[in-house]
């Protein structure tokens, strides 16, 4: 058993479940049951399984609560829901502290035991359609699909969490059962608790979860992913963003996805500070040039992601669509600004400030301290080797991150995806 700072514990039952638990004097709880089992783990034929399985859990009832029961019972509750992803399925509750014991009962046995009934399935299966239909109706659905085959190549991260139509429709009580009882196993589950934690936490959650058993283990690392052999270009168009009354002053969106570091990485604080130089709030080298200098674009903006071992950076502008290619000029001239102007130490001080500050803000509230829970699991990070990472970055380290990971317009390995409203 693991205990930080008197208030954390985090520990495992005989069956595998991971517990980790934050006491904060609040009168309220934040639960996340982390289900290691997603989209990933979906065979040929079973695309979209995961994330319908996740709508049955939630109104098909249980064996100990029929569907209208369940009903009230998410009634009486705070806020619940739940989501997929690729390497997970979460169950998220906010609510009372005392109402904490009515959660766990009623989600272990509706995760462990689920009902399906099949008139709850069938109205589930015709809102995934539904949502499937609502996702490929947007304009931009296919573009974003081409982008996601060329910049992925395969990886699972490219997979669509909503899956297949076909897959949905012929999914029968018995598919949605069977691919349920691969993965829904406490030792392949995370519990996590943050709040006013009532003092039988411990027994009321080895009483609800520690009686069902083992089985296969679906937690899973990741491949990372290989760099692209060049550069892409996608240039789309876009006749929904045309000015209706203007053609001529309509806005493009120009989007530039390149290389970084996974989370974890011995680069990732440096160039969370270069990344939040380049294009974070106002004072950002985008912002100030492209945007307020040039009046290039109303909304610009740099971004960074490394989950699922995949790093991933990028750019993304709203533009003057007569001026795309001044655009990305000008967008290509602040990564060459980037890798050669020095930063001075104050800038790198104002921004471990802001993590400073993000970092106490959230530690503020029971979500704050279960994401910061999320982080110790997944990558050991703490709130001290937190604030250590920032205070390694040097400006001598953001330019070396900078020439590392931000792309030439002509050489470098990256994809520009243009949806252009003037493009015919």
């Amino acid at each position: 058993m693991t205990i930080m700072n008197g208030n954390y514990k985090q520990y495992e039952l005989d069956n595998g479940l991971v517990v980790a638990l934050q006491n904060t004097p609040t009168q309220t709880v934040v639960a996340k049951l982390r289900v290691n089992y997603g989209s990933s783990h979906e065979r040929k034929g079973e695309e979209g399984m995961a994330h319908f399985l996740e709508h049955c859990l939630v109104t098909g009832g249980s064996e100990k609560f029929d569907p209208l029961e369940a009903d009230q019972v998410k009634a009486s509750l705070g806020y619940t829901n739940a989501h997929t992803n690729i390497g997970r399925t979460f169950s998220d509750a906010q609510i009372l502290s005392e109402d904490l014991g009515i959660w766990l009962e009623y989600i272990s046995d509706h995760v462990f035991r689920p009902r399906f009934d099949q008139e709850r399935v069938n109205g589930e299966r015709e809102r995934v359609l539904r949502e499937i239909s609502d996702e490929k109706s947007q304009p931009e659905y296919l573009d974003d699909l081409k982008l996601k085959e060329l910049w992925y190549r395969g990886h699972p991260k490219g997979i669509s969490v909503l899956g297949k139509e076909e897959v949905v429709r012929n999914a029968d009580l018995e598919k949605i059962a069977s691919f349920h009882r691969r993965g829904y196993h406490p030792n392949n589950m995370d519990l996590i608790i943050a709040g006013g934690l009532p003092v039988n936490v411990d027994e009321m959650i080895k009483g609800y979860f520690g009686s069902f058993a083992t089985g296969e283990n679906t937690r899973r690392d990741f491949p990372e992913l290989t760099q692209l052999d060049g550069k892409v270009i996608l240039h789309f168009p876009a006749p929904e963003r045309t000015n209706k009354e203007n053609v001529e002053e309509s806005s493009a969106i120009i989007g530039i996805n390149y290389f970084g570091c996974v989370d974890g990485h011995e680069d990732e604080y440096a160039v969370a500070v270069m990344n939040h130089i380049l294009g974070s709030g106002t004072n950002s080298l985008l912002f100030q040039n492209v945007g307020l200098r040039k009046g290039l674009a109303y909304s610009v903006y740099s971004w960074r992601n490394g989950d699922y071992s995949v790093g991933e950076m990028g750019v993304k502008a709203s533009v003057h669509a007569g001026r795309i290619e001044e655009s990305i000029d000008s967008i290509f001239e602040e990564f060459k600004r980037m890798k050669n102007q020095k930063v001075d130490q104050k800038t790198i001080d104002k921004i471990k400030r802001v993590a400073k500050y993000n970092l106490a803000k959230a530690f503020e509230t029971n979500e704050g301290h279960v994401s910061a829970i999320e982080g110790k699991m997944d990558e050991g990070l703490t709130p001290d080797s937190f604030l250590a990472g920032y205070d390694q970055v040097t400006p001598e380290r953001v330019i070396e991150v900078a020439n590392r990971y931000l792309p030439e317009r002509e050489a470098g390995k990256y994809v520009l995806h243009i949806r252009d409203p003037l493009k015919r």
